[in-house]
């Protein structure tokens, strides 16, 4: 029986009033018609019939239908080519079942609890590694496929999940989600210190005994994302229970003021200790450093957040002052860079470096509409991206380059950069790895920027390419897999070796960092918290647009 079916299309289904598409790979009867049939009873009743869009894929036919305009709830499936799809639903609650499982996700992974799949393990954690002392720095997540807590990759997820949670209004929500919401913010409140520093947790993965910490500070953006956490924390409970909503905000507000103080060094982060195995590599790193483009879109985002939560109009004054240094810094696509360092555009896009700049850009202006012109700056980005992912029928949202030479800047060659860019191609003015297939780690990031700008903008033709990568992450993709364990169908096995010991169980909810070959038998893919999060938040802006 084979895995895979001909017809792609998105496994869980759509809203009412979406963007409904599908791509069939195999022409077996040569017909360009197409059929969608709604399951009433035991009846299969014709409610739309089409005609598909020949295009050719690397020199292979393949086929897109469009029926956008079938709208009412139901089951359905789609008849062409000679094949018959899987079903799939139509209605305002398709992506519910999918965020409460990517909820579960969280509570799975929930370290030092009995929820958690490992138990009440790491209850020793911390030790830290200047003093010997022992604190008690227990609870948190472990991120991915092993048992870190890293600071940056847990913080993106959990910065996803908040910002679902302040838009959810589900009935399951208000019991499940007030919980999870809990249990992360009581671990990120310890993890700042009274002089505002956050405690590095970048630590070995492997045992079960305590974890060693520094008081010396995790990365900065790690700490800016806790710090937009925290405010978050304060939003969501502010009406339930203000004492510890109040306690979020000071905690956030101290943690802010920290970054922002002269006390806080301008070099780039640098681990205090030897690296350990698991550890995230130096280039996740280079933009962490005081008022690079990065840090002043970090800056946007916080203060964003804290003028939300406290109608202050300081913070408004610093988005102000943000906000020319960094489009100056924008090269027609919106790539970020900083022109005083040879380590700019491409560290990681799935550590919020890239994709943290045009998510802060949605933020001005949001509170601050077309300040700077920042309008057409979107709209460069927005239509360059559009561009890019028009480039293939699949529409996949990958790592794009601005330029073909990116990985030499100012004479210095960045090797880490170059294992990104081994086929480059060009299309439109911006440059594409060929050797790319879909990766929520970075596509995630786009559909966000899509989604909000569409809002923003009111301009639903973003939101109906921030759709499709929903759909690609939900099934339409070349390996007909979804990428949430538990949601659909051909899920990629996760890896078992190295950092990934002891073996982490199959987690539902969870979402892999992309698949290293084209075929569901041998492709493995990392368990990835950011991956989470931020699908929770994308499908949140969509549904409740």
């Amino acid at each position: 029986m084979e895995l895979q079916n001909a017809i792609k299309v998105n496994h869980r289904g759509f809203l009412c009033n979406s963007k409904k598409r599908f791509i069939l790979t195999e022409n077996k009867n040569g017909s360009l018609d197409f059929s969608v049939y709604l399951i009433h009873d035991v009846k299969h009743i014709c409610v739309y019939r089409g005609q598909m869009v020949e295009y050719k894929e690397n020199g292979q036919a393949i086929y897109e239908g469009d029926f956008s305009s079938v709208c009412d709830n139901g089951d359905y499936f789609i008849e062409a080519g000679g094949y018959i799809s899987r079903h799939f639903v139509i209605y305002d609650g398709a992506y519910d079942i999918c965020q409460r499982t990517m909820l579960q996700y969280f509570t799975y992974q929930r370290c030092g609890n009995p929820l958690g799949w490992a138990g009440k393990c790491h209850l020793d954690d911390g030790y830290i590694k200047e003093t010997g002392e022992h604190i008690d720095l227990s609870g948190g997540y472990h991120q991915s496929s092993d048992l870190r807590k890293s600071p940056g990759g847990v913080s993106i997820g959990v910065n996803g999940m908040l910002r679902f949670a302040l838009s959810d209004k589900s009935q399951w929500g208000a019991i499940l989600v007030k919980d999870e919401v809990r249990w992360a913010l009581d671990y990120y409140l310890k993890t700042i210190q009274n002089n505002g520093v956050m405690y590095n947790t970048l630590n070995d993965p492997f045992g079960w005994e305590g974890r060693v910490f520094y008081k010396s500070g995790a990365p900065s953006s790690s700490q800016w994302n806790i710090t937009s956490i925290l405010v978050m924390g304060y939003m969501y409970f502010k009406d339930t229970d203000f004492d510890y909503a109040k306690k979020c905000l000071d905690t956030a507000l101290r943690s802010y003021n920290y970054l922002m103080s002269e006390e806080r060094s301008s070099e780039v982060y640098k681990h205090p200790d030897k690296y350990q195995m698991g550890m995230d590599p130096d280039f996740f790193f280079e933009q962490c450093r005081k008022n690079s483009t990065s840090d002043l879109c970090y800056q946007i985002s916080a203060s964003s957040d804290l003028y939300k939560a406290t109608g202050e109009d300081k913070y408004l004054e610093h988005i102000k002052k943000c906000l020319p240094l960094v489009l100056d810094k924008l090269y027609e696509f919106s790539l970020l860079r900083t022109d005083d360092t040879e380590k700019s555009v491409m560290a990681s896009c799935s550590y919020c470096w890239l994709m943290s700049g045009l998510l802060s850009l949605c933020d001005a202006y949001e509170l601050l509409g077309d300040y700077c012109d920042i309008k057409n700056s979107l709209l460069n980005a927005l239509n360059g991206l559009c561009v890019y992912m028009d480039k293939s029928i699949w529409k996949y949202a990958e790592k794009v380059y601005l330029n073909k030479d990116l990985d030499v800047i100012d004479g210095h060659e960045n090797k880490t950069r170059r294992q990104y860019m081994r086929n480059l191609n060009k299309f439109g003015n911006c440059y594409y790895n060929d050797d790319e297939i879909f990766e929520p780690s970075i596509a995630l990031y786009f559909g966000l920027f899509l989604v909000r700008c569409g809002k923003l903008l009111n301009d639903n033709k973003y939101i109906e390419y921030a759709q499709v990568i929903v759909d690609n992450l939900l099934g339409v993709n070349e390996l007909d897999s979804s990428h949430i364990y538990a949601i659909g169908f051909n899920h990629a096995r996760q890896h078992a070796y190295g950092q990934f010991f002891p073996s982490t169980p199959y987690i539902p909810g969870a979402i892999g960092v992309g698949y290293g070959t084209l075929d569901v038998y041998t492709s493995g893919s990392e368990y990835d918290m950011p991956c989470v999060g931020l699908a929770m938040y994308l499908i949140s802006e969509i549904t409740n647009k």
